[in-house]
């Protein structure tokens, strides 16, 4: 072989290498379908989607072609004294309320609409009907957030990890607000964000004000896998649905887990979905499997 041919050769080589890393790259993004001007076109749709809705997506687009099943859950059955007694021994400085709630028991200072009242102490517990709890401090005065959000995020952590049942949580996110910091944690099943199980701390400096906790117990996928919709299919749904706001913000997350509703249900299934969080605070989910926008 000749030098000439060689080179002609080892360029044939390099140029066919490079198609199909092209057609990797093309593969991953789409999931599957590779075809080029379909992508193009695709971009610059969802591009101009985005501007007409004054959105920016300021994170990259998780890859396509995922498989998933519902996820089957049932309720979280709890005994209430086994939930506050935990809770009131992590809080900080609250010794004296708990020796008033032992000394005077447990009892609803009211209960309507789903929803039982109790006040202990300085603080007032909601449970509904569905299983959700909400624990508020009353009385506060004026406050101040001086706090850095780290700050804020390790008091938090400090009091989960002295609660059987909240320790085993992930951290999500933070969202710093003027007199409060959000601390947020989730559920996980097998490696997937289960976002409709949660519990949000909310922190005014390093004390918590509120506690807002939800959680369920996850029985397995269902049998019928199926493909869910693409990233970018999942936005230009969302664009529609948020340019009705007229309302800049930024997409500063954009990932796949789990979401429903609170049920009062014995049994259900949760959807996949494509969770979008917004620099504004907003969180939406769009249904993996219709596009649908979960209420």
């Amino acid at each position: 072989m000749d030098l000439s041919r060689a080179k002609t050769v080892l360029i044939c080589t390099f140029l066919i290498l490079n198609i199909f890393l092209l057609y990797q790259i093309l593969l991953n993004e789409r999931g599957g379908n590779t075809g080029l001007f379909g992508r193009k076109e695709e971009m610059s749709r969802l591009e101009a989607a985005l501007q007409e809705a004054g959105l920016s997506l300021e994170v990259p687009l998780p890859k396509g072609g995922v498989r998933l099943a519902y996820m089957i859950v049932e309720p979280w059955h709890f005994q209430l004294q086994d939930i506050v007694v935990p809770l009131l021994e992590a809080l900080p400085g609250e010794k004296k309320v708990l020796e008033e709630f032992n000394n005077n028991g447990f009892y609803p200072s009211s209960s309507e609409n789903s929803l039982s009242v109790y006040h202990i102490g300085e603080y007032q517990l909601l449970v509904a009907k569905e299983g959700r709890i909400t624990l508020k401090r009353l009385g506060w005065g004026k406050s101040v957030n001086s706090f850095s959000i780290e700050e804020s995020e390790q008091a938090a952590r400090q009091i989960i990890n002295k609660v059987s049942f909240l320790n085993n949580l992930i951290y999500d996110y933070s969202q710093k607000y003027t007199n409060e910091t959000a601390i947020n944690f989730r559920q996980e099943y097998e490696g997937l964000p289960l976002y409709a199980g949660y519990l949000q701390i909310l922190m005014r400096g390093v004390t918590p004000a509120a506690l807002y906790f939800y959680r369920l117990e996850p029985v397995g996928l269902a049998e019928q896998i199926r493909e869910i919709i693409p990233p970018s299919t999942a936005l230009l749904r969302f664009t529609e649905t948020y340019r009705e706001k007229n309302e800049k913000a930024g997409i500063i997350e954009f990932s796949l887990g789990f979401y429903s509703q609170e049920y009062d249900a014995e049994r259900w299934e949760i959807p996949p979905v494509w969770r979008i969080r917004l620099d504004n605070g907003e969180i939406y989910y769009i249904n993996a499997f219709t596009g649908i926008l979960e209420q």
